[in-house]
């Protein structure tokens, strides 16, 4: 049996209360989410304060190969619509919480932020 991984759409406010959105490939979330509270605090830009964590907020088993191309895809679709700012490791910065997000795969899943 193939092992799946997982492609996620994840979030927290930093230090200046931006709302930050990540989208991302795991096979681990719970592993990746400790990951990303740890980084996430010790970042340069858009730090995340210490009662604050980073949650998700969607997450679709997949291939391997699906969640890195299906990544790829919706993060760039993202940069094109000039959905909030992108920054670097896939995060993109907003001054006020967006009310959705849109992840398209074969058919369009809406994310209610």
């Amino acid at each position: 049996m193939e092992n799946k991984e997982y492609l996620y759409v994840g979030r927290y406010y930093d230090t200046d209360h931006n709302y930050i959105l990540k989208i991302g490939t795991t096979d681990d979330l719970k592993r990746r989410a400790y990951e990303h509270n740890y980084n996430y605090r010790k970042a340069k830009t858009h730090t995340m304060p210490r009662d604050e964590k980073f949650e998700y907020i969607w997450t679709l088993p997949l291939s391997k190969y699906n969640t890195l191309r299906f990544e790829d895809r919706n993060r760039q679709r993202w940069i094109d619509e000039n959905f909030g700012d992108f920054i670097r490791n896939d995060r993109f910065v907003f001054a006020e919480k967006p009310a959705r997000a849109i992840i398209k795969i074969r058919k369009e899943y809406e994310i209610i932020l």
